[in-house]
């Protein structure tokens, strides 16, 4: 018994990490560092969002996401599963 419970605990922590892995990081997106994303930043890890959109989540209209903006925006990413969990 605490051996099944020791492998499901294993399998749902790898479950988790890998569904938590997958969600943009503003650091990562701020690809030139100065503090906010900008349209071509957030583009480039999702293409389809129009400036429109982009537009939508600047909720302080300075042409950049901070901190939080972003995480709004990025809350609403769809994730990038494939099915990879073992």
């Amino acid at each position: 018994m605490k051996r099944q419970v020791l492998i499901s605990t294993i399998a749902a922590a790898a479950f988790a990490g890998t569904a938590f892995a997958q969600a943009p990081m503003f650091d990562d997106v701020d690809t030139d560092g100065d503090g906010v994303v900008t349209v071509s930043e957030a583009q480039a890890v999702a293409p389809e969002l129009t400036e429109g959109e982009f537009a939508a989540y600047d909720v302080n209209a300075d042409g950049g996401l901070d901190q939080g903006e972003f995480d709004a925006w990025s809350a609403t990413l769809p994730t990038d599963d494939h099915g990879d969990h073992q």
